[in-house]
């Protein structure tokens, strides 16, 4: 390759237009799987340093098997039972409480005095006493070609809020238009009632405002809260040792996947109080439970064995759907409505201006690529008449400025909220297109 030739041939320029192709069209979801990885890789490098703002005004309540056998009841939860847990939670006067629960069936096998009134009068309390109290709700009609939802005399005394939802991939949307109208989802609930006595910013103003903001691209945090310790044994729960050594432990956890674990076993982020800890009987525990509960943001969930509620979390793999919905409430306590989202397409393409900078740092390598090509070709052409640039003596360099490019394009658009670059996919690539460069430069050196 001479110095005056073009950097790229006929046939180099084609096949970019293929890959770009390739990379916009995305026919076989290779790029979509590589973006995946590297938004949920990047999702456990940032965990270790996500601020705990938020954390401090949930609380989650878990109601599991050792509940069940502790009472000696069964799964669902007879009503009565149910009115004894939601009574006691009462007492500690949360600010207002999700519950993930589908009341869509009357289980009380005809027996009025275990009916779902039973614990409707209890809910009827928390309305009284000025606490929200939430129902998780599937947003179909009831008894519409067969769907179900709430109960009437529980969806009476609560408030609606959608849990089930579709088209969003991984993404947590604010509302979502359902047969019974644009219903808001538990996180941007909870978080109006919490906006009820805190200034916040930029707040949707109904509904529908809300289902045109973009859905919440979870970013989850990893350090436990320090009020676990109270409540609960933490010596099995893995720490972090910092952002830097974390960042270091993903690396090679990603790289050596297949020789190991790669799934780290980690407590939940939120505060988790168990169903049994509100049976607490002494003016300590109480004490304890009244600092913990008053006036948070209470989401009370099942991790029951025969249920299978189980989302996928990158930082814990997979734990109790009620995390979901308080890891989205606590990017909105902590971000406010600038939370983590992909950006808007362009058009009406499913294009967006990442996707464009993606694109240009491909070809960035590209021409790092056939820079080297041309300087090399030239030397050798002219021997030792002609200096070659220092920068282009050995492609490690070159390497490592797309290496720095990467990583500072990762933290830039983690700084202002966005949906990281595919970190993955270039890296690849970048050790591909210079992989034979650097062969031939140690060979050299050899």
């Amino acid at each position: 390759m001479s110095a005056k030739s073009p950097l790229f041939s006929r046939w180099q320029y084609f096949l970019g237009a293929v890959v770009l192709l390739l990379a916009v069209l995305d026919p076989f979801g290779i790029s979509s799987s590589s973006n995946n990885a590297s938004a949920q890789w990047l999702n456990r490098v940032f965990a270790s340093s996500y601020q705990s703002k938020g954390q401090e005004k949930i609380a989650v309540i878990v109601i599991d098997d050792a509940y069940l056998m502790r009472n000696n009841t069964y799964w669902p939860m007879p009503y009565s039972e149910q009115s004894k847990l939601f009574k006691r939670l009462l007492a500690y006067k949360p600010k207002a409480v999700f519950v993930d629960l589908l009341y869509s069936h009357d289980h009380s096998q005809g027996e009025p005095a275990q009916g779902s009134q039973l614990l409707a009068n209890v809910f009827e309390r928390y309305r009284r006493q000025g606490i929200a109290l939430l129902l998780a709700n599937t947003g179909q009609s009831r008894g519409e070609d067969g769907q179900a939802n709430t109960l009437a005399s529980l969806a009476e005394t609560s408030s609606p809020t959608l849990v089930a939802w579709s088209g969003f991939s991984d993404k947590y949307p604010l509302a979502v238009e359902t047969p019974l109208g644009v219903m808001e989802t538990p996180a941007l609930s909870l978080y109006r009632e919490y906006c009820r006595d805190h200034p916040c910013a930029e707040l949707p103003n109904d509904a529908r405002a809300a289902m045109n903001e973009p859905p919440i691209a979870i970013q989850w945090g990893l350090n436990l809260a320090p009020e676990q310790i109270s409540i609960a044994d933490i010596a099995h729960c893995s720490t972090t040792n910092g952002v830097i050594l974390n960042f270091l432990k993903q690396l090679s956890q990603a790289v050596f996947w297949k020789l190991g674990d790669s799934v780290q076993v980690r407590c939940p982020y939120s505060l988790t109080l168990s169903a049994s800890d509100l049976e607490v009987s002494t003016p300590e525990d109480r004490a304890l439970l009244a600092q913990l509960l008053r006036d948070r943001l209470v989401l009370v969930g099942a991790n029951i064995t025969s249920t299978g509620d189980l989302v996928q979390s990158p930082v814990h793999g997979k734990i109790p759907g009620i995390y979901l919905h308080a890891m989205a409430l606590d990017n909105l306590l902590t971000l406010g409505m600038q939370y983590d989202r992909e950006p808007a397409n362009l058009l009406n393409f499913e294009v967006n201006w990442l996707d464009l900078l993606e694109i240009s740092l491909l070809g960035l390598i590209a021409l790092l690529k056939a820079a080297h090509a041309r300087s090399l070709a030239a030397f050798n052409a002219c021997g030792s008449v002609l200096q070659r640039s220092a920068f282009f003596k050995s492609p490690i360099p070159s390497w490592l400025l797309v290496i720095g490019v990467l990583i500072a394009l990762s933290y830039w658009l983690h700084a202002i909220h966005i949906t990281p670059v595919n970190v993955l996919a270039a890296l690849m690539l970048s050790l591909v297109l210079f992989g034979e460069k650097l062969e031939a430069f140690f060979e050299r050196k050899n």
